[in-house]
């Protein structure tokens, strides 16, 4: 009974952890994956196109949301060596301070994945201007 219970829980949360595995390229050829939620954020990582370790992406109310998404407002954070530092430091949602860092608007053009997404990323305390489209990865390809 107890064998039959975990595997029907096993067999329920399976859709749901696929979600985690969403993946979209970058017109650099880096991709960013959906790699977990923290409470209401989702966070997002990314290989930075300088450094070696990853760039992470704070976006808040997208975590748990598959359907009806739109445009979310949050902030991205990289390590030092990607570049240049802020005159400040940002404490990320999981308590980690960055030198590096700026606003991130995330725009999904359709409501479900697969979808392209639209991401506006600004440095610092300037806004979110440097556009660029990443297209989702299914399979072997992009979508």
């Amino acid at each position: 009974m107890i064998r039959t219970l975990a595997v029907a829980a096993l067999a329920l949360a399976a859709p749901l952890a696929a979600f985690a595995d969403e993946v979209w390229s970058l017109p650099s050829g880096n991709q960013v994956i959906y790699d977990r939620d923290n409470g209401d954020t989702a966070v997002l990582s990314y290989m930075p196109e300088q450094g070696l370790e990853k760039g992470w992406v704070f976006v808040p109310g997208l975590a748990g949301v598959y359907e009806g998404r739109g445009t979310y407002q949050g902030y991205w954070v990289e390590p030092a060596e990607a570049g240049p530092a802020c005159p400040a430091a940002l404490i990320d949602a999981e308590g980690t301070a960055w030198a590096r860092w700026g606003a991130v608007e995330i725009k999904f053009a359709k409501p479900t994945f697969p979808s392209k997404i639209t991401i506006k990323r600004g440095s610092c305390f300037g806004p979110a201007k440097t556009k660029l489209t990443a297209k989702p990865v299914i399979g072997a390809g992009l979508q």
